[in-house]
């Protein structure tokens, strides 16, 4: 006799119940791969000769630039250099004469710039490139006008700056810059020509400044900026003498030179060095050229990759990957993009670079909301 299995409505609800949870499952998994979809690039460009600052968005596959709607846009004072806090959703531009610090909220999907409420915020003096540390909570200004260096707390919600308790910090005369390391837990500060780096403590929940024993370091480098690797473990110069080299003591922020340092520069009068995000390669500017350098990841030594390729100007920058470098153009009105050789570090020229800009795009920064 044949039997014939009957499905109750019992066993309908179960079974109709499986397949919502299935269905409801997938288009949760799908959404979190949409999320996970990494989010647009923005490179910035603060045009100090006609006081603008030019928005591209870059294409992570050629490295290629493409202004954003709205840009360039109008900055309220002078705009000599400009900083991008970490998480990519402010940027600050400097006004070195004016003594002020223009804040703009970043629309992380159209790189779209918006003044913060309560911008400009005043220093009252001349001040350098705004340095950030890594967690975006503070800012810091150094002045070789006043020998200072004014620290700044961020508010996260809003991006607006308060100046912390004790600042401005004395530093060395010539102050020209300051840089964080990748800890956040020291600051230095280069000493412009007479030489020196200062180095300072951060107190991680003020922000205030405390000299590192021993410092300031006396370098015989006269340099406008040190650069940091991203393993903390090294700090790099450029200036007249070629291109000094130190090996961080991470426990106390002290320097002690490399082997070999200072390392010639393949051409001289270099002005700034960046190093990319492995900590392989550096890049160092001359007044005509941009050349690659490899660095040895154990002892700090560089040894020349590649020399003399023709780029003008001062600022440079490397995307997040570390495939692509972008320089402005002191004095022009453009932008050049190079694409990185994963191998040796050298650099070739970005189809359709250099890319327009503003009037004297001397100082550049990268977002990534």
């Amino acid at each position: 006799m044949k039997h014939t299995r009957q499905t109750t409505p019992t066993t309908v609800k179960l079974i109709l119940g499986l397949m919502a949870i299935l269905s409801m499952t997938a288009c949760s998994t799908l959404g979190g791969m949409q999320s996970a979809a990494p989010k647009p690039q923005y490179l910035y460009a603060a045009n100090a000769g006609d006081n603008t600052v030019s928005a591209y968005r870059i294409s992570t596959t050629t490295g290629a630039l493409t202004q954003v709607q709205g840009s360039p846009f109008a900055i309220r004072a002078a705009s000599s250099s400009i900083t991008v806090n970490p998480a990519g959703t402010f940027a600050y531009v400097l006004d070195y004469f004016g003594g002020r610090i223009s804040a703009y909220r970043i629309n992380d999907s159209t790189g779209a710039l918006a003044p913060i409420p309560g911008s400009p915020f005043g220093m009252g003096y001349q001040g350098s490139p705004i340095a950030i540390n890594p967690t975006g909570t503070f800012a810091y200004v150094a002045s070789g006008y006043s020998n200072t260096v004014s620290a700044y707390r961020i508010d996260a919600s809003t991006g607006a700056l308060t100046p912390i308790p004790g600042s401005p910090f004395p530093a060395a005369p010539g102050a020209l810059s300051v840089t964080i390391d990748p800890a956040g837990s020291f600051a230095y500060v280069v000493g412009g020509n007479i030489g020196t780096i200062s180095a300072f403590s951060i107190d991680a929940a003020t922000g205030a400044l405390s000299p590192v024993k021993g410092s300031p370091f006396v370098t015989g480098n006269a340099a406008t900026s040190v650069t940091i690797n991203s393993q903390g473990t090294f700090a790099y110069m450029a200036g007249r003498n070629g291109i000094s080299a130190y090996r961080i003591d991470t426990a106390t922020g002290a320097l002690t030179p490399v082997a070999g340092s200072p390392f010639a520069a393949a051409e001289s009068g270099s002005t700034s060095v960046v190093v990319n995000p492995a900590g392989t390669f550096a890049y160092v500017t001359g007044n005509s050229t941009i050349s690659a350098y490899r660095i040895d990841t154990t002892s700090g030594a560089l040894t020349l990759v590649a020399g003399g390729l023709p780029a003008y100007g001062t600022s440079v920058v490397i995307n997040p990957a570390g495939t692509f470098v972008y320089q402005g153009t002191g004095g022009g009105s453009a932008v050049s993009a190079f694409r990185v050789n994963p191998t040796n570090g050298a650099l070739t020229p970005v189809p359709g670079s250099p890319f327009a800009a503003g009037a004297n795009p001397a100082y550049l920064a990268i977002a990534q909301p």
